[in-house]
């Protein structure tokens, strides 16, 4: 029975370390991934984001890129405060309306909380978490009812100044699921209809990109962002209106401005016989070195890019000569003659990122720290850390594995199997 209880404290210990290190990290980090525990700051029944946290405003500081998220609630409902911290300011901030500043001393973080109908705390008064700070509103430049909740690092002259962070990605909010802008396009089915076609098709690359380009739910830099392109990618337009394009980089589906892409390659030409018949993942055969990427279906189509011996990559139809492939973003045709099907494997459990057919705490260990910046995923890894199977990697898939984790802990106690 001993020996039963040490292995149970053994692992309780190990989850509340797993969860409790973000906590821990130092102050004034240069990101925000580390998923530090919060309270949602409204009530649970307000969690439809209007508008999100756009990563640009740390590149410019142009009130243009949003330095918070938008989270629609009632006139009056309460703002609670996410974490214990000190109230800097409460009062009027021009565009902000009232707004309110809390300054959070074991992150070395501010928190600010904008357009309130009214303010319940004062500048030096301390705040405990879940203490209501004040009401939600629309003073200042606004549209309606919100709350315009951001968090940042520094304060020029009592005002919110970068680096900013995104509160969806800083912070862990258990039992809250938010939702997409109701006027977000969605890329694919059911988008509203455009000018665009496909003679901008072909492989494209970023110009004039320093770090990375945001891929957008619509044509407009105001819609949300979906992911990020890194500076110096190659990825696939499908088509475009010369102001903005359909993009597809990585799973991710929408669209970037044409203004910071350039083609690297026309888009293949489709008139062949080629059949699904021979779709899915191969891998080079008999390549000691690559395997070159063509226009066509002829060794002596313009070279597109090259595929290392032995990667992977997908057929989608081909005539058992020539593939049509998609390979790191590049659409293109190569030989059949030096490729090989893999056979598919038997999906594994989602959250097994060690390949142990279950998932543990070590699986815990790998994604923390991945979101921690220590650490790389691999695709497959990648994959079976997408909890919520949204294509994203972030701190809403720790908390599905962390209850996964907890669920399988109180099974265990239940039945005594350690």
């Amino acid at each position: 029975m001993n020996r039963i209880i040490k292995k149970a404290s053994a692992i309780l210990l190990a989850i509340a370390f797993i969860f409790a290190v973000p906590s821990c990290m130092c102050i004034r980090r240069s990101y925000a991934a580390e998923a530090v525990s919060a309270i949602w700051p409204l009530d649970k029944s307000f969690q439809k984001i209007t508008t999100y946290f756009d990563p640009m405003r740390n590149e410019s500081d142009a009130s243009g890129y949003h330095n918070a998220i938008d989270i629609e609630a009632d006139y009056g409902a309460n703002i609670i405060a996410p974490r214990s911290g000190k109230c800097i300011s409460a009062e009027w901030k021009d565009a902000y309306g009232n707004m309110i500043i809390l300054y959070h001393e074991d992150l070395g973080i501010y928190t600010f909380y904008a357009h309130c109908s009214s303010v319940d705390v004062v500048a030096g008064q301390a705040v405990s978490a879940g203490n209501v700070i004040g009401h939600v509103g629309s003073t200042g430049q606004s549209s309606g009812n919100h709350l315009h909740f951001g968090i940042c690092d520094n304060l020029l002259s009592g005002w919110p100044c970068r680096t900013y962070y995104d509160p969806l990605t800083y912070f862990t909010f258990d039992g809250t699921a938010v939702t997409s802008p109701s006027t977000a396009p969605t890329p694919g089915e059911g988008s509203p209809s455009c000018d665009c076609t496909a003679d901008c098709a072909g492989t494209y690359t970023t110009q004039n990109v320093v770090t990375y380009l945001n891929i957008r739910a619509g044509h407009s830099a105001d819609t949300s962002a979906l992911g990020q392109i890194p500076a110096g990618s190659q990825f696939t337009v499908t088509k475009g209106n010369g102001k903005w394009a359909h993009v597809e980089y990585n799973g991710i589906s929408g669209y970037v401005s044409m203004d910071f892409i350039t083609k690297v390659a026309d888009a293949p030409a489709e008139s062949c016989k080629c059949s699904e018949s021979y779709a899915g993942t191969y891998t080079t055969t008999g390549v000691s070195d690559v395997l070159n990427i063509r226009a066509d279906h002829s060794a002596s189509a313009k070279l597109l890019g090259t595929i290392p011996a032995n990667a992977t990559f997908k057929v989608t139809k081909a005539d058992g000569s020539w593939a049509h492939i998609e390979y790191n973003g590049i659409i293109g045709f190569v030989s059949m003659t030096y490729i090989k099907k893999i056979e598919e494997e038997k999906p594994k459990a989602t959250g097994d990122l060690n390949n142990d057919s279950k998932v543990g705490i070590a699986d815990a260990v790998v994604m923390q720290n991945y979101l921690l910046g220590g650490a790389k995923l691999t695709e497959e890894q990648y994959a079976a850390a997408d909890m919520n199977s949204d294509k994203s990697v972030d701190t809403f898939d720790l908390i599905i594995m962390r209850k996964k984790l907890v669920e399988e802990l109180e099974k265990n106690a239940e039945t005594k199997t350690w």
